[in-house]
């Protein structure tokens, strides 16, 4: 099952968001990762199989590329917070209605401001 990592520039409530869609998620504060550099949260993200959620994707795109295999990521948009749960929530019904469902590996879901979503292979 796919567990996440919402990374800290995003909306604590994205866990609720994950949670209401079946999904067990993690934000970075309330694992006491909080400030840890990009290539600290890549290391967890390996040890802990967790997908990366985050508006970030210009730092954790180049790092995950250069990975055989990766948990994969959601990209969201950097807008405020309540454009974030609903970017968001574009995203899992996106993952959850591809058949079979997404397992993430290797793969990023990428929403943009308008709402639309890419999935594609990484790398």
């Amino acid at each position: 099952m796919i567990q996440f990592l919402v990374d800290e520039c995003l909306t604590p409530k994205l866990v609720e968001v994950a949670n209401r869609f079946g999904y067990v998620a993690h934000h970075v504060q309330y694992r006491d990762w909080k400030s840890r550099t990009d290539q600290a949260l890549l290391s967890f993200i390996r040890d802990e199989d967790l997908t990366i959620v985050t508006n970030n994707w210009k730092d954790f795109e180049p790092m995950l590329r250069r990975e055989e295999i990766h948990p994969g990521a959601v990209v969201i948009p950097n807008v405020a917070r309540a454009e974030q749960i609903s970017a968001f929530e574009t995203a899992l019904r996106a993952i959850q209605s591809i058949d079979p469902p997404l397992d993430m590996i290797n793969t990023v879901v990428e929403v943009d401001q308008s709402h639309v979503v890419r999935v594609y292979p990484l790398p």
